[in-house]
């Protein structure tokens, strides 16, 4: 049997492939049951594509090691307070008095199963209450997992064939105009698309470590004692990158990227692509420094001149750079601040208060 449960306001962003454990009262039985055969169950709701969550498990998967500290490197293990209900979801419920009717099930969104009786609802997740007897001999609960694929897999077939009753429309019918855009350097107009192309490594590696849909709300709660803070940035004499309030993280960028860093850190004000000509002087004395003694002039000519060239496409390599060292460490919540940003056509610029960056003499 699957139910609609209508949600007001979710405090993060539904996911299709989360199956969320919840319970209006607490049953020990079956909650005894998903921790014996949790690594069973994971596993086969991961063969069909599936994560499964449940809380008590997910907060401390969420509060150690890499993942604690990736989310929140201010924060030390044994600072962090845990939430441990279960059903904190059903505080969203648009009935609340039926809160204490839910039995233990397993909540899955999926935005082709939306009923037109629950349109008071901003979300709609399906239930499939579960119990003692839901257990097959493996513990695997497949059973339950039968349903709710084909549950999803019929209301898809359903969506379907509406969307192709749709009238047929010319585009001609409608006045179609195109806003003039402002005239900006080639190397402006990819800044955005370059700066979020991380190289597949790093790309896998953050997937693993970032907020997603119902975790996103369980790290809020883990970390909501600690305020959200910036670290202090040390620069030694030879240049290298230390956030001393997060453990003492060493960011680490080749050379080029590294004096471009260094270039807009000293420019709190920022620069604008199309000006970065004015700066190769400045950005080659930085990268000499960078260098030191593997320093060799007749090839930084050809890599500030290439970096520097707003019609070129070294800025915006060497912005993503900038960007897969920061984010590789931690969160891009953090992150963002450190790295260089900036809208299209406007000043680009590292948005840090310069009052946390320290230079070494």
């Amino acid at each position: 049997m699957v139910f609609t449960l209508g949600l007001n306001k979710l405090p993060f962003e539904q996911e299709t492939y989360q199956i969320i454990y919840t319970e209006g009262q607490y049953d020990e039985v079956v909650n005894k049951l998903v921790r014996k055969n949790f690594d069973k169950i994971s596993a086969h709701f991961k063969s069909r594509g599936f994560e499964f969550c449940y809380i008590p498990y997910l907060k401390y998967d969420l509060a150690r090691g890499e993942r604690q500290h990736y989310n929140a490197p201010y924060a030390k293990a044994a600072q962090l307070k845990f939430m441990s209900d279960n059903n904190f979801i059903l505080e969203y419920m648009v009935h609340p008095e039926n809160r204490g009717k839910i039995p233990p099930s397993l909540l899955f969104y999926h935005p082709s199963c939306w009923d037109s009786k629950f349109d008071e609802a901003l979300s709609q997740f399906r239930g499939v209450p579960i119990s003692e007897k839901s257990f097959d001999g493996d513990g695997d609960l497949k059973a339950v997992l039968d349903e709710i694929d084909g549950f999803i897999k019929d209301h898809e077939v359903k969506t379907f064939f509406r969307k192709s009753q749709v009238d047929h429309c010319d585009l001609r019918d409608f006045d179609l105009h195109v806003a003039a855009e402002d005239i900006v350097s080639p190397a402006d107009v990819e800044f955005d698309v370059e700066s979020k192309q991380l190289i597949d490594e790093i790309r896998e590696r953050i997937e693993k470590l970032e907020q997603k849909g119902i975790e996103s709300y369980v790290i809020e709660k883990i970390f909501q004692h600690h305020k959200r803070k910036l670290s202090r940035m040390h620069i030694t004499k030879d240049y290298r990158i230390f956030l001393g309030d997060y453990m003492g993280m060493e960011i680490k960028m080749t050379p080029l990227p590294k004096a471009v860093f260094l270039l807009f850190l000293k420019h709190p004000e920022g620069i604008m692509f199309s000006y970065l000509p004015d700066y190769r002087d400045e950005l080659m004395d930085i990268y000499s420094k960078v260098k030191g003694p593997f320093f060799n002039v007749m090839t930084a000519i050809k890599s500030i001149e290439d970096v520097t060239n707003p019609i070129g496409n070294s800025i915006n390599e060497k912005c993503s750079r900038i960007r897969e060292a920061f984010v590789s460490q931690f969160d891009d919540h953090l992150a963002r601040n450190y790295y260089i940003t900036g809208a299209r056509g406007e000043v680009k610029r590292i948005t840090l208060p310069r009052e946390l960056v320290k230079w070494e003499e």
